[in-house]
């Protein structure tokens, strides 16, 4: 590892999470793979190991503080941390369970929480968080615990810019759209259809390209910006035309 910037990925196992963790291996950090599925996080983490990149990787569950904590304290420093790590379903607002609903809060909003403030122990001036939010946030079709859950995800992303720029920490989050991922291939093909038609792009984005946009506010010569969110959703954002 030597001096090589280190950076902890959540979700890191597949999708948007593995494609964050190629490109900061490429751009130069030591990374660190965290993934509560133990399966697919060993094979990715195993096959980038043999390739020779600088990795480690660890089974967790994000919400689990005790075992956050320890490996927090076991890294030899922490530059940057992607929360990445997310859960999600389709579902009408009048078939919601409240137990559904309590689920993905607590993974997308309460687990983002506690691997930051554990993170922020070990952090040093200059140390750089990105949380993963979506675009969704803005409001859509039976989403409202993932839409809750997003929103949630940029208010604490600009409530952590606030308290922890006193500390020279920078946090910004990044608000991917339609990417094609296993949560966008879990929909029935008619409903990825009719997502696709409102792209005004006519698209879907790559795990890629959001990691394109972590990798932006990962670079430590990326200075002077913090409590921002990028959108990175082909357009989407902008409304669908009516004409």
């Amino acid at each position: 590892m030597s001096d090589k910037e280190v950076a902890l990925v959540t979700g890191a196992g597949q999708g948007i999470g593995l494609a964050t963790v190629r490109r900061l291996l490429d751009d130069g950090f030591h990374v660190v793979m965290v993934d509560r599925n133990a399966e697919p996080l060993a094979t990715a983490g195993q096959a980038l190991h043999e390739a020779g990149k600088s990795v480690e990787h660890h089974a967790l569950s994000i919400t689990d503080r005790a075992a956050v904590a320890t490996l927090m304290k076991a890294l030899p420093r922490l530059d940057v941390l992607v929360n990445n790590a997310a859960i999600f379903w389709d579902g009408k607002f009048d078939a919601i369970t409240e137990d559904d609903f309590k689920a993905m809060y607590e993974v997308n909003v309460v687990g983002t929480f506690v691997m930051a403030q554990e993170a922020v122990k070990v952090m040093k001036r200059g140390a750089r968080i990105i949380n993963v939010a979506s675009r969704a946030y803005l409001a859509g079709y039976a989403h409202a615990p993932y839409i809750t859950s997003k929103a949630g995800t940029v208010g604490l992303t600009r409530g952590m810019a606030f308290d922890l720029a006193e500390k020279g920490i920078f946090v910004n989050g990044i608000a991917p759209g339609l990417i094609e991922t296993d949560m966008f291939r879990s929909l029935t093909p008619e409903r990825q259809q009719e997502l696709i038609a409102k792209q005004p792009t006519k698209t879907v984005g790559q795990p890629e390209d959001i990691a394109n946009g972590i990798a932006f506010f990962a670079d430590p010569r990326t200075k002077n910006v913090t409590g921002q969110i990028l959108t990175l959703d082909g357009g989407r954002s902008m409304g669908i035309s009516l004409y």
